[in-house]
């Protein structure tokens, strides 16, 4: 009976400790406030940057080589432009030159691997990173985004983590996961105490009938 009783409780901590982690995960964090800076899109192996212009010409540096250049004025209309590549000292370096001077967008697209994203910071400025869809930060036993991003925003649409001031960051960094893997992840510790539990109630009582076994040995000897 103590035996049923102690399964019955384990059990019954698992669902508790489910429960507490499917209610953590779902909690959400907004703010609706107006922001404009660079957003850096991560999807699979690709990421999608969107770059805020106001200017006639302009460089990039970049880690990775640029792919899909495309320029957009404050209407959306798209604009042709002007530009030159060169690579130095691993940098990708793009020059480019418009015709008058574009207050608009400059969007492009770049590889990315694993589920890590290190972003250098080239020149101060806002800076929003959106991680794939099902993925999410902050555990730190699973990932976390290095500095601690200004706004942490857990939306329908993907985890958005956005840093208002770039001056002092050398670098960013985000480790990202599943939303699942931190209650996949207490699922199996806790299944795991749960066998524990059982092999030292399995233990305790072989434990018992051994002292039984021995006790009823020595009275037949009496």
């Amino acid at each position: 009976m103590k035996y049923h009783n102690i399964k019955v409780a384990a059990w019954m901590f698992l669902v508790l400790i489910a429960s507490v982690m499917i209610s953590s995960g779902a909690q959400t964090i907004s703010n609706s406030a107006p922001w404009n800076g660079t957003v850096y899109h991560l999807s699979g192996d690709r990421v999608q940057v969107t770059l805020p212009v106001n200017a006639s010409r302009m460089t990039l540096t970049l880690q990775d080589q640029a792919e899909n250049m495309t320029l957009f004025d404050e209407h959306g209309k798209n604009i042709s432009f002007n530009s030159s590549y060169r690579y130095q000292r691993g940098d990708h370096i793009y020059s480019l030159s418009f015709a008058t001077r574009v207050q608009g967008k400059l969007i492009y697209s770049m590889s990315q691997r694993g589920q890590q994203y290190v972003l250098p910071i080239e020149g101060p400025g806002p800076v929003r990173i959106i991680l794939p869809s099902g993925y999410t930060t902050g555990e730190r036993s699973l990932g976390i985004a290095r500095p601690e991003p200004d706004q942490f925003m857990d939306v329908a649409s993907g985890t958005v983590l956005t840093w208002n001031n770039t001056t002092q960051i050398p670098y960013i960094e985000v480790n990202y996961y599943r939303r699942s893997a931190p209650l996949a992840m207490t699922i199996i510790f806790a299944i795991l105490g749960l066998a524990g539990i059982v092999f030292l109630v399995q233990y305790y009582i072989s434990i018992r009938k051994l002292k039984a076994s021995r006790m009823e040995m020595e009275n037949r000897w009496r």
